[in-house]
This record gives C-alpha cells, sequence and structure tokens, in this order.
C-alpha cells in the first residue's frame, strides 16, 4: 500500500509545563493538515501547553511503501532521515553526504522521502541538515519524531473517541487476528533551550542559582522547583518539604508530562525513543516487565532499561497494563537518573479499573477524559457510588499529601467504606486492592529491615561518608551500630515462588544534614520501593505517585509491604522513592535475588544457613551449586577524607553537577594511593606490592560455577563493567546467545552474569572506563585450587585437598615474571594449531586528520614488520587488529620500545582531559596487552599484574610472549594495555583482536593477496561466501594538537557554530573523539566552508580522514565494532540505510540500525542484511556515524561506508574471490 504524508518543518514556541516554562526557539516537524491550528493554538496560548506541539508520530503498517512529502520552513537546510527503513540513499536519506546528492532542503523548499517499510518497529527519524550541538541546532531544539510501522493489515483509532486518526502520540491499534492494544509513543529528549515566564533560564528556590537543564518526555517536563514554589508561597501543602511530594497528584494535580492511560489487563506497547543530543536515560516503569528483545522470548526481562541518544526499543509490559496482578492505579515512568528524574523526566501509567466516558471527575474537579475499551476486551464496570472505581474511593485531600493506605503503618488506621467496597476479599498489610501472591498456597517468608544512618569509611586512607544512610536487617542492627559488622549494601536472597513479606521501620533521623555538598534537607520519611517483584502499587510502592497513597514511613514508624516473587529473575533492586535525590548517594539501596525453587542459602566461609549477604553458597538438588557475588557500583559518593576535607565538592552546596566520587558495596580502592617506592603504575592492582583492595573479593574454587549479580545503586553516570579472563550469555536464558565480557549499566538496572573458573588465580573486575578505575571502582575474583580454611566447597564438587601452599603475602616488591610459555590456555591441548604475532610497543605522533590535528605523544602496538615504516612517515598508524581462527593458539610476542622523555607529562598530572582527584602518578615505562573473551591462563596472559598473579607487563627493551586460544567465534574482541591505564591508553595503546571461523583466510581487498592485519580485509572461507570485513574502533578522551601546536580543548574547541560560549563541562567529557585514530572534526571544514548542512559533502571538501569503506551491491558485509577507550560518555553507532540483528547470533533477535550505551571493553558484530547496499542493494555513500549530537558528530565521529554500482580497477568484487582450502591437510 502506498501511503502519504506531507510533513513541514517548523519554527514554534513549544510550552513545556503549565508553569509557563518555555522554549521561545522550538522547532518541529507538523502534518500540513495540522500546521495552521497548530500556530493559531500557539499564537492565543503563549504560556500553556499545546497537545499538537509534540513529537510526530505517523504510523504505517509492514509492506506499505511510505512518501513523505517534506516542506521546510525552518531558517535553515533540512532533512528527514529515518532509521531502520530501507530507501534509496541517493533520494531520500535527508543527508548531503560523500558525494549523494543533497537530500535536505532549504528554507522554503520542499523534497519527496520514499522508504519502504519492510518490517514492523520504530522508524525514529531527525534533522541531519543541521547537527549543531547548541541552541542554533535543529534536533536539540525539538526537531525529531517516528514513523511507527504496524503488523500488515493494522488500523488505528484516537483512543478518546474512538475515531480514525493520521497522527498522534497515543492511539489505539487494531488487527484482523491479533488482539487490539494501546499504543504509546515515549520521547525522551535533553539539553533543549528553556525560559520561564520572565524570559530568563528557570531558577531553582532551594540553590539560589540556575536549575538543571532540560530531560524531558514528549517535550514536556515537570520539575520539582516548580512545585517546589507552590509550597513555599503556602498555595498548597504548607508542611510539605519537595522531593517526597514532587509526583503527588494530591497536591498538585496531574503533571504536564505524559499520562499513560489504560484499562486493567490491556495490552500495550510503548514506543520508547530518544530523540535528545547527549544524555543516556534509564527508562524504569513501576510494577511492570518486558522482554529486553521484544523478538526473543528466551531475552532477559527488564524493568529498567538504558537508551542512548537516537536509539528506540518497544516495550511491551507481559501479561498487559497492571502485570501478572492486575494492579490498579499510578505507576510512574520515569528517567531513574536521579538529577533527571527531579528536573522534571518523568510521567505516569494510570491504570483504570472502571469505564471512562467523560463523565467523571478526578479528586480535584478535572474531568477524566473517556477512555474507550479495546474493542476485543469486556468493557469494565461503570462506577457506581459505591464503587466510583480509582482514584475516587481513595480519601484524600486536594491540595495535601496523599494519604497513608490502609492497614500498612503498624497501629495505623483501618478502611472506609469505599476502601472496603474496592478491597480483595481477604484485604492485608501491603495487599489491599490487588493480591499479588497468587499462589494458592506460597511459600512465605518475612524480614525485618531498618533504615539507619552512621558514618561510612570507603577506604583505609580513610576517605569517609559521615552522613551513610543504608538498609540493615534488624537482626544485625547492634553488630553494625557497634562496628563488629561492616556495612554492605543489603542483599536478600528467596526462592523462587515466595510470597515476601516485610515489616520496614524507618530509624533514620528526619534532617541531613547540610556541608559542602548538600544543603540541608527535611528527610522526615522514607519508603522501600522495589523492582521486578510483583506488587499493590496503590499500597505497596514505597513512593507517593499521582492519586496512589503515600506508602512511606515517618521516623520511628513501621510499616508491612507484600511483593511476589513469581519466577527467578535475577537480583532485583530496591532504593527510596521519596528522597532519593537527596539521599540514595549515601547508600540507600539494596536488592533481593530470586533464586531457582528448592535452593538452600549458605555462608561461604562457615557453610551456614543463611538468608542475606553479598556473598553467599547456592546448593541445589537439580542444578549445578554456584557461588553467587553481588556488586553495586554507585556514583555521587558525597566523600570526605580524613581531615574532613570535602572530595570533589560541588561549586555550591545542592547542585547535582557531578558531584563526590565512587564507590563498589561502599568501598573505593583509588589508584593514586597504589604507588609503590619505584612509583610505577604498572603495579598499582598488584596485592603483592600493594597488598589486596579493600573493595569486594569475590571468593570461589577452579571449576566453580559462580552468577554475579551487578546493579548500579546511585546516581546518574553511565559504568561499564568488565571480567578480565571470564565471559559470559548476553542473554542469559538464550542457548544461542553471544558471548560477552563487558556489561553498560546505568542506576537501577539489573544483570546476571553466568559462568564459571576455568582455573586458579586472580581475575581482576573493573568498572574500567579511565576515571572509573583511576577512583577505585575495581576488585578482584579469587580462584583457588587447594581447600582453604574461610572456603567451604560446593556440595556437589569433589573434595578438595587441603595443601600446605601458604597464602600468598604482601611483600612491597614487584611480583616474579610471568612465564606464559610454562603453561597452556585452560582449554588448550599441545598439539594446538600456533598462530605467531610479534608486536612492538612504542611512541610515535599520530596524525588524525588532513587539517593538522595530531597526537605528538602517541603510543600504538605495531607488527614488528611495520615500525620501521610508520616510525620513518611512510605510514600513518592505525590501531593493532590482529586476526586468527577458531581453534588456533595465539602466540602474542610484545616487545616494549617506551622511552621516558617523550611522555607529555612526567608526573601524569594532565591539564587536559583531566580526571577527578588528579594527583602525582608518573607514567610507566613497561607496557602489556590484555585480550577479551578469547581464553587464557589468567596468571600469565591476561596482560594485567593483578592480586597475587606473577607480573605481566614489560619494560624497555624487555619481551613477553602471551598465549591465548580461541575456542570460539566470537568475532570482536577489544585489546588494551593495563600497565598504566592513566597514561597509555587514551593516547592509542588499544587495538582489537577478531576471533574468525576456522579455515578462514584474510585478503586485501584491493590486491586479493593474504594479509595479517588491516582494518578493511576480505575474508574467503572454503565452505562459506565471501565477506568484506570492516574494523572500527571508536575511541574518545584524545589530547589533539592542531597543525600549529595548539592544545585542542575538546569539546569547546569543536562546536559549531563557534559562537556560543560553553560551560564547564563534565570531566569525562573533554578529549576529542574518533574512530581508528582519524578524526574529521566539522569545525575545520566550516572555518572553510560555513554552511552547515555540506559539512558531510564529499563534492566540497572531498572524503573524510575516517576510514572509507567500500563494496559493491549484495555484497556480504560484516562491521566489527569495539570501544577500549577511554572516557564514561556512552555513545550510539548508526549506519544508514542498513540494519543487523541485536545479537548476531541469535535468529530470533531483533533487527535494527544502532548499537546504544557504547563504553569502555564493548564490543559487537554486525552482519548487514542485503549486504551492501541494504536489502534493496541501493549503490551511494552511507554515513555510519555517531547518534549522539552533542558532542560526537561536531567532534568527528563519523565516516563513510560506499557502495559502487561500477566496478572499481583498484576494487575487485566479491564474485571473483573463490572458497577454498589454504592446503590439502585441511580439506
Amino acid at each position: 500500500m502506498l501511503r502519504k504524508y506531507h510533513v513541514v518543518g517548523i519554527s514554534t514556541r513549544i510550552v513545556v509545563n503549565t508553569f509557563g516554562d518555555h522554549n521561545p526557539n522550538g522547532k518541529i516537524y507538523v502534518l500540513k493538515e495540522n500546521e495552521s491550528k497548530l500556530k493559531d493554538l500557539v499564537r492565543k496560548n503563549p504560556y500553556k501547553p499545546i497537545d499538537l506541539v509534540q513529537p510526530l508520530a505517523i504510523r504505517a503498517n509492514e509492506g506499505d511503501i511510505v512518501e513523505i512529502l517534506f516542506e521546510n520552513q525552518l531558517p535553515f537546510s533540512a532533512g528527514m532521515h529515518f532509521e531502520e527503513a530501507d530507501y534509496n540513499v541517493l533520494t531520500s536519506d535527508g543527508a548531503n553526504a560523500g558525494y549523494n546528492p543533497d537530500t535536505t532542503v532549504e528554507p522554503g523548499g520542499e523534497i519527496v522521502y520514499r522508504l519502504n517499510a519492510s518490517q514492523e518497529g520504530i522508524y525514529f527519524f531527525t534533522d541531519l541538515g543541521n547537527v549543531s550541538s547548541t541552541e542554533q541546532g535543529s534536533s536539540v531544539q525539538g526537531l525529531f519524531g517516528a514513523l511507527l510501522v504496524q503488523k500488515r493489515g493494522s488500523s488505528w483509532t484516537d483512543p478518546v473517541t474512538g475515531g480514525p486518526i493520521n497522527s498522534g502520540v497515543y492511539a489505539d491499534i487494531h488487527h484482523p487476528i491479533l488482539p487490539s492494544f494501546r499504543e504509546y509513543a515515549w520521547f525522551f529528549n535533553d539539553e533543549m533551550e528553556i525560559k520561564d515566564l520572565t524570559g530568563n533560564r528557570p531558577f531553582n528556590p532551594m540553590t539560589n542559582q540556575e536549575a538543571e537543564s532540560f530531560h524531558g518526555v514528549n517535550l514536556r517536563y515537570e520539575p520539582m522547583t516548580n512545585r517546589k514554589r507552590l509550597m513555599e508561597a503556602g498555595v498548597v501543602c504548607p508542611d510539605c518539604d519537595s522531593e517526597e511530594v514532587h509526583h503527588d497528584s494530591w497536591v498538585f494535580g496531574d503533571p504536564a508530562t505524559p499520562i499513560l492511560r489504560g484499562y486493567v489487563g490491556d495490552p500495550a506497547v510503548i514506543r520508547l525513543i530518544h530523540g535528545g543530543v547527549k544524555e543516556t536515560h534509564v527508562f524504569h516503569y513501576h510494577v511492570h516487565q518486558w522482554l529486553g528483545d521484544s523478538s526473543n522470548i528466551n531475552a532477559e526481562i527488564l524493568d529498567a532499561q538504558s537508551i542512548s541518544p537516537q536509539t528506540h526499543y518497544s516495550i511491551q509490559p507481559l501479561y498487559g497494563l497492571g502485570s501478572l496482578h492486575g494492579a490498579i492505579g499510578d505507576s510512574i515512568l520515569h528517567c531513574h537518573l536521579y538529577p533527571h528524574f527531579g528536573i522534571g523526566m518523568w510521567g505516569i501509567n494510570r491504570v483504570f479499573d472502571t469505564l471512562q466516558d467523560g463523565s467523571q471527575c478526578y479528586p480535584n474537579g478535572v474531568r477524566i477524559d473517556a477512555l474507550k475499551p479495546l474493542p476485543d476486551r469486556p468493557a469494565p464496570p461503570k462506577p457506581t457510588p459505591e464503587k466510583p472505581g480509582f482514584p475516587n474511593f481513595i480519601p484524600g485531600k486536594v491540595g495535601y499529601k496523599a494519604p497513608r493506605p490502609p492497614l500498612g503503618i503498624v497501629g495505623g488506621r483501618e478502611m472506609t467504606e469505599l476502601e472496603r467496597n474496592a478491597a480483595i476479599p481477604n484485604p492485608r498489610p501491603g495487599a489491599v486492592f490487588v493480591d499479588p501472591c497468587l499462589d494458592q498456597d506460597p511459600v512465605v517468608v518475612e524480614f525485618n529491615v531498618s533504615a539507619i544512618e552512621m558514618p561510612v569509611v570507603y577506604n583505609k586512607q580513610g576517605w569517609h561518608d559521615p552522613k551513610g544512610r543504608f538498609y540493615v536487617m534488624d537482626e544485625d542492627l547492634d553488630d553494625i551500630l557497634s562496628g563488629k559488622k561492616e556495612p554492605e549494601p543489603l542483599v536478600f536472597h528467596v526462592p523462587a515462588g515466595t510470597c515476601i513479606r516485610m515489616n520496614y521501620t524507618n530509624r533514620m533521623p528526619h534532617i541531613l544534614d547540610g556541608d559542602a555538598f548538600q544543603l540541608v534537607t527535611r528527610t522526615y520519611e522514607n519508603g522501600f520501593h522495589i523492582h521486578f517483584v510483583k506488587f499493590d502499587v496503590l499500597a505497596c510502592d514505597g513512593g507517593n505517585v499521582g492519586w496512589n497513597y503515600d506508602s512511606a514511613v515517618l521516623p520511628g514508624q513501621t510499616i508491612r509491604y507484600e511483593w511476589y516473587a513469581e519466577t527467578e529473575l535475577k537480583a532485583f533492586f530496591f532504593h527510596d522513592h521519596l528522597f532519593a535525590n537527596s539521599h540514595q548517594q549515601h547508600g540507600v539501596f539494596g536488592a533481593g535475588v530470586i533464586q531457582p525453587r528448592f535452593s538452600r542459602f549458605l555462608d561461604s566461609r562457615t557453610g551456614d544457613e543463611v538468608d542475606h549477604g553479598t556473598q553467599i553458597s547456592v546448593e541445589h538438588p537439580l542444578i549445578p551449586d554456584y557461588r553467587d557475588q553481588t556488586l553495586f557500583v554507585h556514583d555521587f559518593a558525597l566523600l570526605f577524607d580524613k581531615n574532613g576535607r570535602p572530595i570533589q565538592p560541588p561549586r555550591y552546596p545542592g547542585s547535582e553537577d557531578d558531584p563526590g566520587v565512587f564507590g563498589v558495596n561502599y568501598k573505593c580502592e583509588p589508584l593514586k594511593f597504589r604507588l609503590d617506592e619505584d612509583c610505577d603504575p604498572a603495579y598499582s592492582f598488584s596485592s603483592y606490592v600493594h597488598g589486596d583492595p579493600v573493595t569486594p573479593i569475590l571468593k570461589a574454587y577452579e571449576g566453580d560455577p559462580i552468577r554475579i549479580r551487578l546493579l548500579q545503586g546511585a546516581h546518574e553516570e553511565s559504568h561499564s563493567f568488565n571480567i578480565h579472563g571470564l565471559r559470559w550469555k548476553e542473554e542469559r536464558p538464550d542457548l544461542g546467545s553471544s558471548m560477552k565480557a563487558q556489561q553498560h549499566i546505568g542506576i537501577s538496572e539489573s544483570f546476571t552474569f553466568e559462568t564459571e573458573i576455568p582455573a586458579s588465580g586472580d581475575y581482576l573486575w573493573a568498572f574500567e572506563d579511565e576515571e572509573d578505575v583511576w577512583l577505585g571502582t575495581w576488585g578482584l575474583i579469587r580462584a583457588y585450587s587447594s581447600k582453604m580454611d574461610d572456603l567451604i566447597v560446593l556440595a556437589d564438587r569433589e573434595a578438595l585437598q587441603q595443601e600446605s601452599i601458604e597464602t600468598p603475602k604482601p611483600t612491597g616488591k614487584p611480583p616474579e615474571k610471568a612465564n606464559p610459555l610454562a603453561s597452556l590456555p585452560p582449554g588448550a591441548y599441545h598439539g594446538s594449531p600456533v598462530k605467531k604475532f610479534e608486536l612492538v610497543a612504542f611512541q610515535t605522533p599520530i596524525q588524525y586528520n588532513t587539517y593538522g590535528d595530531h597526537d605528538p605523544y602517541g603510543i600504538i602496538f605495531a607488527l614488528k614488520e611495520d615500525v620501521e615504516g610508520i616510525l620513518s612517515g611512510q605510514k600513518n598508524p592505525v590501531p593493532l587488529i590482529l586476526r586468527a581462527n577458531v581453534g588456533d593458539l595465539v602466540e602474542v610476542t610484545l616487545t616494549s620500545e617506551l622511552k621516558k622523555e617523550l611522555f607529555p607529562f612526567q608526573d601524569g598530572i594532565h591539564p587536559y582531559p583531566q580526571v577527578k582527584e588528579q594527583s602525582f602518578y608518573p607514567p610507566s615505562l613497561r607496557i602489556s596487552l590484555h585480550t577479551s573473551l578469547l581464553d587464557y591462563d589468567v596468571k600469565t596472559s591476561s596482560g594485567d599484574t593483578v592480586g597475587f598473579n606473577p607480573d605481566q607487563t614489560i619494560g624497555p627493551g624487555e619481551t613477553i610472549t602471551y598465549r591465548w586460544l580461541v575456542d570460539g567465534q566470537f568475532g570482536m574482541c577489544s585489546m588494551w594495555d593495563m600497565a598504566d591505564l592513566r597514561n597509555h591508553r587514551s593516547y592509542g595503546t588499544f587495538g582489537a583482536f577478531i576471533a574468525e571461523s576456522r579455515f578462514t583466510t584474510y585478503l586485501d581487498p584491493h590486491s586479493l593477496e593474504k594479509v595479517n592485519t588491516g582494518e578493511n580485509v576480505v575474508l574467503r572461507h572454503p565452505l562459506l561466501p565471501a565477506t568484506r570485513e570492516f574494523v572500527l574502533i571508536m575511541h574518545d578522551g584524545v589530547r589533539l594538537e592542531d597543525k600549529a601546536g595548539k592544545v585542542i580543548i575538546d569539546p569547546m574547541d569543536g562546536v559549531i557554530p563557534d559562537t556560543e560560549v560553553l560551560e564547564e563541562v563534565d570531566t569525562y567529557d573533554y578529549g576529542s573523539r574518533g574512530f581508528n585514530y582519524r578524526s574529521e572534526r566539522l569545525i575545520n571544514r566550516y572555518k572553510e566552508h560555513p554552511l552547515i548542512h555540506e559539512l558531510f559533502s564529499s563534492e566540497i571538501f572531498g572524503d573524510p580522514a575516517t576510514p572509507l569503506f567500500e563494496a559493491y551491491p549484495g555484497e556480504a558485509v560484516v562491521i566489527r565494532i569495539t570501544t577500549p577507550a577511554e572516557r564514561r560518555r556512552s555513545h550510539t553507532f548508526h549506519l544508514h540505510g542498513h540494519y543487523w540483528k541485536f545479537d548476531s547470533k541469535d535468529l530470533d533477535s531483533r533487527i535494527q540500525s544502532f548499537i546504544g550505551h557504547m563504553v569502555t571493553g564493548h564490543t559487537d558484530d554486525l552482519r548487514l542484511i542485503g549486504g551492501a547496499g541494504g536489502v534493496f542493494n541501493f549503490p551511494g555513500d552511507y554515513l555510519y556515524r555517531s547518534g549522539n549530537i552533542r558532542w560526537d558528530i561536531e567532534l568527528g565521529m563519523w565516516g563513510i561506508f560506499r557502495v559502487h554500482k561500477d566496478t572499481k580497477q583498484n576494487l575487485p568484487r566479491l564474485e571473483e574471490v573463490k572458497g577454498e582450502w589454504d592446503d590439502e591437510k585441511e580439506a
């Protein structure tokens, strides 16, 4: 079917809430049929939100051809670029890239884009005519939307009227065979320009400073600061503080942000879309869960999900609205990053239990809009005076805080008559209006937990939080308060099928004192909000949301909650929801773990049965026993040193500009405290030199199965978790899933990594971007080969001998040198085919582009045969890329030629790009090489001198040979130096290892001769089609100088147009960026030719310095991509006109054209569906790029994939590559 839309790009005032906050320079897409009406409404209502002023959501069906007539009424050239769609890149790309015709439109012009909607899903669109990250840009000001493609044969109607609609963020979707469902488009966006009623930047009444930048949903936001002013003026709730009623509709009425309405049990899909430009957010949805990959029934179950700029996901709540148990009420949806949540990035999912026909009102008198029941579901009952339905049975008072739930508070109130009429037949504390415990005779477990405040010491150097706040089992109270037990995040364990009853007491003071970090806050109540499990959202949410009850508790009171753990759901997060912005970073978080049914939980040291702890052993009658170990990373840790000096305080108390430092389980081990007498960073991780870290050491025996539960407890940042020497399935329940050794994590996310310890030794775990490691977020997994007194043996494993081997002790001296050739990787055997590489690490300048931007202090790995050509200038360095095949035993011989005088900062204090808590940390002359995913003996070939392992680094003139076994077709594996993460990696000590299929040979794409390395090769295989393999190494945190030798201070020096003065940026945003030691910074092009929409044009500038990849239409292509370095800012990767499977190993995996939240250690393999040119094999130039408009694209994170129509003399077609065996023995 041909479906047509006429879309107009316009400038308009965007009013984002009922307080009159607005963007005077907004840019949006709108249907032509709504343009006049929209402009008239905006003119007549200059301070009122207008429904039409939202991101444009249009719809089509699978198989449709969609023609978009785009009319540009903006003051700059603009267009519409569509992700996921199939289109002719020469006519419908919405960009001006390479040698393609310009498919942006000048002001006043028009163009027709023709798209093929080949599969169901989200086709996000935005403008690439103006990629400025400033307020003069387009995406940052609201110019984005989505084409929502439905199953073939679908239709859609207005949820209020039931009539047909052409656009809108809400629709009911119908199908002749499949169930109807509610569809909600939820667009995150950030950094948009905002003014208040006075025309100034919004003001924070708590700090008397400018408020945080805009973070909103569907071009709306509802900041805590605005609502606070109403309380200060005495308009509402004069006895309230602020945060505890931020989401309370009893006090303020409903927010301007989205309210997703439905009836209990309605099927629904939330189209989660990030239209913003900078931050990676975490979407959290109370009460509900969904599959992380909606196409794969074996995917992980989530209730919080990270989302990076220009990425998108379909959230399909399992069991429909209200989840399995049919909860009614208001479930909040929000970004879990607390500064974003506080500034207004939230909305509500309102689940009704009675029919809404437009005749009812909310308690404050506001009419409830009609809501048509889905046609294939029974209509809900009509409200009656005796049973008015939610929210009208709740005995609240408008203008005042929501009432407490009945039965919940010990010594509290009973139910009113209306509440009794609405209640379940057997109401009880925490389960009043819905019964979460669905089993007829569930196992019931009861816990007594308190929240307390006491000082928490984070390390031996005396860093401490004088106002540590955390949860504790009542049975442990005395031991923790007396110092017999150290505080750690509370983790309790229950088997699946358990009904959990929690008696929760608030023992915290009602005042959080002020200091250099925070203002005095009256934190007079708190709650116990829990993720994943089933609960009554009205009475048991642990929060205060919408028209629900306030299910928190005052100091000295106890409240009773009830939850149901219906299935093994990994670890689930809990925290306070009332004053989370104020004190969660002090430690107010924990987790429960739903273990398999019939499990027993044991103290790993004594063997005693336990029900809580971050490290336990689990026995089970049917599956192998395992070690269970939980790690929480948290940032914004507000610590003081031993002298009472605040560590990294903000500019003023109450600021959320990244205050404080980081920790893991309330501990940190900063590298600056781990220098030996020779001041060599190469031994910072060595327990021989410095003793063990204070961070968790997870103990096991070699061969033990382990499950690592990874969570983030606070507060805003992205982190990258890596384990050296171990790996796990990306989708744990899916046998066909890819293997990973790294995981991005944002606050409230939870992951379980199931693996086993292959051999004894110390395995490094780390949140491994530069600043995280520097501040101490690392520790060890220690695997023993013989019986230890402080670690029980798992019951189903063979008894271990108590050998007379002494546990190593710190000596203060570097350990003995490792001898990798004396042992084999655990999975290898004598006779494995050996592949050898000779490498050299040395210093050399690196040219990043033709404009003279360069790194004069580069440190690289290269094949020995290439060193002379690089040093003589005949070859410009590229990151080292090695390949080997499954079954190969790889011997990598590394020689160091590092020279002390060639390091730029002899004291290790980098003026730029800096990290928090900089201090003396001189560069190491030692170096090493670590790789992910491959099999090796962690004691000799991991490339890191960690714990009590031998020394795996080398000094100048020294050589070491590592042994790695390629025991799986892992594809992209990352490589980097581990001798000095602070002074080496950002200068280039990284690369890639690619684990290829057995019998593959690698050919130069131009000569078809065999090669040993290269970012662009042809893979030849005797049984498989020839494939082009392109390798991209995405990296940031680079220190560049221009051709005159002046340091380039990015991002500030790279912003276009260069008229806006940037405020101070976060430490992890400093540094230049690029692919493969190349960067095509747009500012260089802009200075030559200041037309933003033409900056990607090769007609004007020639091709960019970043890798140019070439192919012919339909040729098989795989892109290997990794991010081995360096900073904590997450990146998005997007390739125009193509898509691939989310998990390249899994046929059931979803299709996408992007990769989100790419941080240190990330690896991916993108097998392009349809090959070069996409499914329709269109020739042309396709951009590959970051999706972060602020600041990645400006700083050069983009390049071109060129698909030639005609044969080129220096590029043989793949049809010329014949599969053949290398030798007769292989055949």
